[in-house]
């Protein structure tokens, strides 16, 4: 054959190849065949795109802080005397659980007793004086003005004997509240000013726990929320508590919120000054949660794909938290929407899908498929008939 039968054989082939790949462009294009378009116009028909989807759930924002703090008494004070003298006796022993206005100490009341008994004479004489005036004053046989005088003297007899009384009422320390009482300083026969600490009183029927929330989390604390608190010192036992203050500022240099709560002392098992770990739970809003593989990205900001009716939709939504492969976003979704979370780079606006179900790709075979090969399924083998 010569060269020139060789050039309009091979054209011949061109020709014909050309004209089947042609003829199958529709095809290829995945639209209707030209005889199927009315009119002779040219009606593009996509194929539905096969997509895997998640239903949306909703999920709360809410976070949880966890801190560190001293505890302290529900009430602690130290106690000193309120006048001078001699310690007589210590009515308390250290550790000693004590009712409130219990005698704790008493101080030497020799002087206070005497002028207490004096003020009483005084009164008793005053008051004497004053009915003999006054049956007098009847008569008229007795200046109003003496009678005035006379009951001027009583009065001042009664505030002689109070302040008396009072001041022998201060030769004993008395408990402010019931608590428990520390380690006395003193012992009978010690000389104490109003400046020498005589010991301590706790209130230990709760603690205070005093701690720092972040900034970003003020607004999810409430007085009364519950937190649970853990110390070294008891290790594997949680206390239940409860918010009691929430500080009035937002400290400028570290940023936080003092916070402080209330932890019940039940069989009395704390002691003030334990380290606490707190762990408190924040309150937070509600938010549709969907998969991170939703999740996509334009110049317009983030957006994930729904279904609706068997056709894509586009949902502008706003990141507000990701947590492990779940995002919560604030957007016009509803419990009855399922985004797209594989499929998503064919996708436009109004395209018909085909839901596919992937649950079956989360179950594993009761039996080992004979289409298996060196641990792999191969995906071009038919599916097993029913009696195969």
């Amino acid at each position: 054959m010569n060269a020139a039968k060789q050039i309009v054989l091979l054209g011949v082939i061109g020709a014909l190849a050309a004209g089947a790949w042609f003829a199958d462009l529709d095809g290829l294009l995945g639209r209707e065949p030209a005889e199927t378009q009315k009119a002779g116009k040219r009606k593009r028909v996509l194929r539905p795109v096969p997509v895997i989807v998640k239903p949306v759930i909703f999920d709360s924002d809410a976070a949880v802080v966890e801190a560190v703090g001293t505890g302290v008494a529900l009430r602690a004070v130290t106690l000193f005397p309120e006048s001078a003298g001699r310690v007589t006796a210590v009515l308390v022993r250290s550790g000693q659980k004590v009712k409130a206005g219990a005698a704790l100490l008493k101080l030497d009341d020799e002087v206070e007793q005497l002028a207490v008994k004096l003020a009483l004479v005084a009164l008793n004489e005053a008051r004497r004086k004053i009915a003999r005036y006054e049956k007098l004053g009847t008569r008229g046989n007795i200046a109003r003005s003496e009678i005035e005088t006379a009951r001027s003297a009583v009065q001042s007899a009664e505030l002689r004997l109070s302040q008396a009384a009072l001041a022998l009422k201060r030769r004993t320390l008395l408990a402010p509240f019931s608590g428990v009482v520390g380690i006395a300083a003193v012992e009978p026969g010690d000389r104490v000013t109003t400046t020498r600490a005589i010991t301590s009183l706790d209130d230990r029927s709760a603690l205070r726990v005093d701690f720092d929330v972040p900034e970003n989390f003020v607004y999810g604390v409430r007085l009364g929320g519950a937190l649970t608190a853990t110390t070294w010192a008891l290790p594997g036992e949680r206390f239940k508590g409860a918010i009691a203050t929430i500080g009035s500022r937002i400290d400028k240099d570290t940023r936080t919120l003092r916070v402080r709560a209330l932890i019940p002392n039940r069989g009395d098992r704390l002691r003030p000054g334990m380290a606490f770990s707190i762990r408190l739970p924040l309150t937070g809003n509600r938010f549709p949660s969907v998969p991170s593989a939703a999740i996509q990205w334009s110049r317009k900001g983030a957006y994930v794909w729904v279904v609706r009716d068997n056709k894509a939709a586009r949902v502008p939504v706003s990141v507000v938290k990701r947590s492990d492969a779940w995002v919560l976003v604030d957007a016009k979704l509803t419990a009855k929407h399922r985004v797209v979370i594989e499929g998503v780079q064919r996708l436009r606006a109004g395209r018909a899908v085909t839901v596919r179900d992937n649950t079956a790709e989360a179950k594993s075979p009761d039996k080992k498929s004979p289409e298996k090969k060196s641990g792999r399924v191969n995906p071009a083998a038919p599916a097993a008939r029913p009696g195969q």
